[in-house]
C-alpha cells in the first residue's frame, strides 16, 4: 500500500509518500520455517501472533538439524540486507525474463526482488497451503488510516529519510529502523497510535 493523499483537515505534505508493506513474502517465509521446524531458538525474535499452523510440514532429512538452522540464518540476514539496496522508485518492476533469472538458486540479491526461502530450497518439509493460510489471513489486519492518525509523527520521520513500513506478525511492541528510508513494527504496535507514535518519533531520532 501507498499513502500519499492528504485528506480535508490532515495536513500530509504534498511530496510525502509512504509505503506500507503488511505482508512482507520473504520475511514471513522465513517466520513460518522457523516456528515450523522448531529451529534457532537463539534469534531474538518476538512471540508470532497469531502463531503460524504448520500443517504437515517437517524439516527434511536432507540435512542435520544444524544445517538447516545455519541456512536460516544465512537467509535471515539476507532477508534484511535487501531492504539496503531496495530499488527506491516504486514505479520500476521487473520483468518475467528478469525474475526467471533472479528466482534461481545462487543469484546475487537484486533491488527490484527481495529473496525467497523457497528459491533456493523450494517447498522442501513445508505445507505451502498451510503457510498461505496463515500468510493471507494475518490478523488484525493493520488500519489503512493508522498514518493519517499518526501524521504528526509521521512528518519527522518522513523528513529523516523514511518511506517504508515493513508490519510483521509479531507480539507486543516492536520497532526497528532497518535502513534510512525502512522501518519494521510489529502489527500490533501499528495497530495502536500511542504505541505507533511511539516507534515513529524513534525513528525520526535514528
Amino acid at each position: 500500500m501507498q499513502f500519499n493523499t492528504p485528506t480535508p483537515g490532515n495536513p500530509w505534505p504534498h511530496d510525502m509518500v509512504i509505503s506500507v508493506d503488511d505482508h512482507p513474502l520473504s520475511l514471513n517465509l522465513l517466520l513460518f520455517v522457523r516456528h515450523a521446524w522448531s529451529i534457532t531458538p537463539d534469534v531474538d525474535i518476538p512471540a508470532l501472533i497469531p502463531a503460524p499452523n504448520p500443517g504437515a510440514s517437517e524439516m527434511p532429512v536432507s540435512a542435520s538439524s544444524e544445517e538447516w538452522a545455519d541456512r536460516w540464518h544465512i537467509a535471515w540476514e539476507r532477508a534484511w540486507d535487501w531492504y539496503n539496496i531496495q530499488e527506491p522508485d516504486r514505479m520500476k518492476h521487473p520483468t518475467q525474463e528478469l525474475m526467471r533469472q533472479v528466482l534461481r538458486p545462487g543469484q546475487e540479491l537484486h533491488p527490484l526482488i527481495p529473496p525467497l526461502w523457497t528459491t533456493e530450497y523450494d517447498w522442501d518439509g513445508l505445507d505451502s497451503a498451510a503457510f498461505n493460510n496463515w500468510h493471507n489471513d494475518l490478523s488484525p489486519i493493520p488500519p489503512s488510516d493508522a498514518e493519517r492518525r499518526n501524521l504528526s509523527d509521521l512528518i519527522p520521520a518522513w523528513e529523516s529519510g523514511l518511506d517504508t513500513v515493513i508490519v510483521l506478525p509479531y507480539a507486543g511492541y516492536f520497532a526497528r529502523r532497518v535502513t534510512r528510508r525502512h522501518l519494521a513494527v510489529s502489527a500490533a504496535t501499528r495497530n495502536d497510535p500511542a504505541t505507533y507514535g511511539r516507534a515513529l518519533r524513534e525513528a525520526a531520532l535514528s
